[in-house]
């Protein structure tokens, strides 16, 4: 009898944490809870070894795999505003690491780009980059990894249709708590 009431107990738990009310049962919280330990120990590896922040390594590591871009793309990839753009990018040519130049096809345009000592910096930083990359991998076998990456494009493909009908429903509606 009382083998029951710790099953139905231990089930009636389980339920709850499964629950949509249940904070860690969202997949945002865990991937968000996933980023930000691994982000955490990496910003310090990065900040130990290179001198580097986490959003500076973030431009770097852009500007190598897109050459000259502008500070409006960057942002974009980056997933930063602006304005945080621009002062990673003063840092980083204070640095030596990041050089601008005038857009030639849009005069009030700028782009930026590496300095050999970006690339250099580049070269050094990505080995741990990729071994960072490996080590959180390698709890998983081959065929896990293959399906996690096959889960993780799929949810990405969906978080971008979710974004974009949200800002569709931006355009023309109030919210319940705005006045009329």
């Amino acid at each position: 009898m009382k083998q029951t009431a710790k099953k139905k107990a231990a089930a009636t738990q389980l339920i709850d944490q499964t629950s949509p009310n249940h904070l860690e049962s969202l997949v945002s919280f865990r991937l968000r809870l996933l980023a930000n330990l691994y982000t955490k120990a990496s910003a310090s590896a990065y900040e130990r070894g290179f001198g580097l922040t986490l959003n500076e390594w973030r431009i770097i590591a852009l500007l190598s795999a897109g050459g000259k871009l502008s500070i409006s793309r960057l942002a974009e990839q980056a997933q930063f505003d602006r304005g945080l753009t621009t002062r990673v990018i003063t840092t980083l040519i204070k640095h030596q690491f990041v050089k601008k130049e005038r857009d030639t096809q849009d005069g009030r345009g700028e782009l930026a780009s590496l300095t050999v000592r970006g690339q250099e910096l580049v070269n050094e930083v990505t080995p741990l980059a990729a071994q960072r990359n490996e080590e959180l991998l390698s709890c998983l076998t081959k065929t896990e990894r293959a399906i996690f990456d096959g889960i993780l494009n799929k949810l990405t493909d969906q978080a971008k249709v979710m974004l974009q009908t949200e800002k569709v429903a931006q355009l023309g509606v109030h919210t319940k708590y705005e006045d009329d």
